[in-house]
């Protein structure tokens, strides 16, 4: 129900007829502004609202109403910055729903109260309530009544508790200490494995797991390797997809480019380049301004470490790599280049695949027919206005190249041999429009 639904809800019931309908229905109304506030004032009329059902379901007649609604009350203080305020009321929730609320609802309290304790600057203490409320959980889990997998029970609470694991994970990284980051590395593992693999939390806990490895494998600790952050990375990146999670994809794609510039085997530099490309291309500047600049920090610290001071040559760089590399990574490091160029202004984009199909003609003959067979392959699920640039592109590198012919004739070659009656017509007509004449 959306907070209008809500609000008519609200306004249908009268107070002194039906207190308890109406402070229910308050209730739920405050919850849905809490969630979908974007000014102070929504989370001001939510807190008058908790207020008065908080005064309708009273700790001595309603518990465990009243515990959920100082929940409540506490994700509001949290919206607002109060820290301080935020954690008393969710340690008085627990406290209230410790002998009244289900299993669930008191793990989740607990967990409440300690990611609270983390805010607050008490990552110890966080630590300690997290681990309560695991234990809480494993308890109900163990109890015959609870359910199989595949229950609804049961998934609850493998999702509360992937939860817990993650912000003891985050606590143990704050408190910084390597035996802290080995243990938030076990967090992070048993996280994954409890949460549903497609689930964003599975992707958030792959993420922290690799930054935590990344992390100690920094300090020269020998408890992991820099290829389990790669992976943890690349498992993160499996959930977090470019369309489904744009900023977190964002986000991982910049961490995975700094454990490849750490691993350094042949060909990471430029994989480097392509990631930390690729987070850039996510990150909306407007809404992500202090992430967008430090990818684009960290992008163009990569590109001088890789080329040799002659313009171009970190792009030279990845061709290189789309020529040596296995199909699956061609593909999705064309796919990440022309996902940025199909972001940008026209002008741009032109400029962009210029400058990519540029540095392809260079490979030489065989090496460019290779990388141009996943290049049309990946430009087909495109939108069609990049296919078009695209089109424009090759033909104004292979005029610019002093093997036009030779050049023309792989064309020409991989459009039969890759695509299929409709898309060879489509292909060709569009490049005959840019003035391409078929060998």
């Amino acid at each position: 129900m959306t907070v209008e639904d809500l609000e008519s809800e609200l306004s249908a019931v009268n107070l002194a007829e039906a207190p308890d309908g109406w402070a229910t229905a308050a209730y739920r109304l405050a919850v849905a502004r809490t969630e979908a506030a974007g000014r102070p004032e929504d989370i001001d009329q939510a807190l008058a609202l908790l207020g008065k059902a908080a005064r309708i379901f009273t700790i001595e007649r309603a518990p465990l109403e009243h515990g959920r609604i100082l929940i409540a009350v506490a994700n509001c203080h949290r919206a607002r910055g109060r820290t301080r305020d935020a954690l008393e009321h969710f340690v008085s929730a627990a406290e209230i729903l410790a002998l009244r609320a289900p299993a669930r609802e008191y793990a989740g309290a607990l967990i409440n109260v300690g990611l609270a304790l983390c805010e607050a600057g008490k990552p110890s203490d966080g630590v300690d309530t997290l681990n309560r409320a695991i234990e809480q959980i494993l308890t109900t889990q163990d109890d015959p009544g609870t359910g199989q997998r595949d229950d609804p029970e049961h998934e609850e609470m493998q999702r509360l508790l992937g939860a817990a694991l993650i912000n003891r994970a985050q606590a143990r990284q704050t408190l910084g200490r390597d035996d802290e980051l080995e243990s938030a590395v076990s967090d992070y593992e048993a996280a994954v494995a409890a949460l549903p693999p497609t689930s964003l939390q599975a992707g958030m806990a792959a993420h922290g797991l690799g930054a935590t490895m990344l992390e100690l494998c920094r300090r020269g600790s020998g408890f992991c390797d820099v290829h389990d952050a790669v992976e943890a990375f690349e498992q993160s990146l499996g959930v977090l997809s470019h369309t489904s999670f744009p900023f977190h994809h964002a986000v991982a794609r910049h961490s995975l480019a700094l454990a490849y510039e750490l691993r350094g085997m042949p060909g990471d530099p430029a994989r480097a380049v392509n990631s930390a490309y690729a987070a850039i291309s996510a990150f909306d500047p407007r809404l992500h301004a202090t992430h967008w600049h430090t990818a684009h920090a960290t992008l163009t610290r990569l590109e001088a470490e890789l080329g040799d001071g002659s313009q171009g040559s970190g792009l030279n760089h990845v061709a290189r790599l789309l020529a040596d590399t296995t199909d699956a990574e061609r593909d999705q490091i064309l796919r990440d280049r022309l996902l940025r160029a199909a972001s940008m202004p026209r002008v741009g984009m032109a400029a962009d695949l210029g400058s990519l199909i540029d540095s392809l003609v260079g490979l030489g003959l065989e090496k460019y027919r290779h990388v141009l067979r996943s290049l049309i392959g990946v430009l087909m699920e495109l939108p069609e206005q990049l296919l078009e640039a695209a089109c424009g592109a090759l033909c104004r590198a292979h005029q610019a190249h002093v093997s036009t012919e030779a050049l023309d004739r792989v064309l020409d070659e991989v459009i039969t041999d890759r695509l299929f009656g409709p898309q060879r017509v489509k292909v060709r007509d569009l490049l005959e429009a840019k003035g391409w004449e078929r060998p």
